[in-house]
């Protein structure tokens, strides 16, 4: 009598979304195929990338058997997880930004860490550049000197404490355990799927900046809690002069973090915290444009020749272009409003005529 392989059954669906650029999503796709050996599910949110990525990532995803779902708008992270969100079926979901790159064994690891603790938040260790997984980016992070009190105590103990652990030194540094933590980055992070049928979907008001501190003081509030396993790695990698965007990338990542949407987002993460009275947020709008220079406007002008180089020149180049850049993510943000509305209407006409049709 031959023997019949059993198939496990997926503990897990990963969600992959767009962050802020779409011109690493193919690679980073392709190594998260490569690093995951668990069963697992893949859904792959593709909101609005340019139709070359989109045919290779459909083509990836056709080809391993995953869920492809494709939105011509551009679309917040926030907005991206919670359509992914509803469409899981599996105990855990794990949620990778489309600039990430895990490590071997990732999502085992995060799954080990979630069954031994029942925490309903898992983060591994995030890195940050390259070579992939060596400076750390996050090792666990805080929100607030003694959460407890955040919650509880006086308006004068409503004050935000924004601390990335051991961000910037070398992973063989530090010696990391698995432990709790206040703060999970969302770049990539395990959650059991029923926590949100508890606390609620992510808050799509968040439209940019400190969605991770919103989320993760959501969870301490309703009496989550959060681990970080350092045995899972993996690796965000940011936009600078080494990983510069593709003109591709521009729009979107001019929108995801136009000042437009970073006001918003901390006026409400405000508003809905009580934190009125924190310097935090002022300060965060008085470097609210950072991300333009440092991925945008210095690395244009380290292009002029012979004088690229130059901070003075740097300096007079951004101080010229940024009001363009600004004025240019003004207009994307109107044109989004505009071309996510429209998207929403054909979704539910869709619906009408195809009641199976998602997204």
């Amino acid at each position: 009598m031959q023997s019949q392989t059993i198939k496990t059954a997926p503990d897990a669906t990963i969600i992959v979304l767009h962050r802020d650029r779409f011109s690493l999503a193919v690679d980073s796709l392709k190594q998260i195929i490569a690093a995951t050996h668990s069963p697992y599910n893949l859904l792959y949110i593709d909101a609005g990338s340019p139709r070359k990525v989109a045919a290779e990532l459909k083509h990836i995803c056709d080809k391993n058997g995953f869920r492809y779902e494709r939105c011509d708008a551009l679309l917040s992270p926030a907005q991206s997880r919670n359509r992914g969100l509803r469409l899981a079926d599996t105990k855990y979901v794990a949620f990778v930004e489309s600039c990430t790159f895990v490590a071997d064994s990732w999502l085992q690891d995060l799954i080990k860490c979630a069954d031994e603790t029942g925490a309903e938040v898992i983060q591994p260790l995030m890195c940050q550049g390259k070579p992939f997984h060596t400076e750390i980016h996050q090792a666990g992070g805080t929100f607030a000197k003694d959460a407890e009190l955040f919650f509880r105590g006086a308006p004068e103990d409503h004050v935000i404490c924004d601390i990335d652990m051991h961000q910037g030194k070398q992973v063989t540094e530090v010696p990391l355990v698995r432990a709790e933590t206040q703060v999970t980055e969302v770049h990539c992070f395990l959650a059991r799927r029923d926590t949100f049928e508890r606390f609620g979907e992510f808050d799509e008001s968040m439209l940019s900046t400190k969605d991770h501190l919103n989320f993760s003081m959501t969870v301490w509030k309703n009496g989550g809690r959060i681990m970080l396993e350092p045995a899972s790695v993996a690796t965000f990698y940011v936009p600078n002069r080494h990983n510069p965007l593709h003109l591709s990338d521009y729009p979107y990542f001019i929108l995801r973090w136009s000042p437009n949407w970073q006001a918003d987002s901390l006026n409400h993460f405000k508003t809905k915290w009580g934190l009125e009275g924190d310097p935090y947020f002022q300060q965060r709008t008085d470097i609210i444009t950072w991300r333009y220079r440092e991925a945008i406007l210095k690395p244009f002008a380290r292009r002029i020749p012979f004088v690229g180089h130059s901070y003075k020149v740097q300096r007079i180049v951004m101080r010229a272009l940024e009001p363009f850049v600004v004025a240019w993510s003004w207009w994307l943000t109107k044109r989004h409003e505009k071309t996510l509305a429209e998207d929403v209407a054909n979704t539910q006409l869709s619906r009408v005529g195809n009641p199976a049709h998602s997204l």
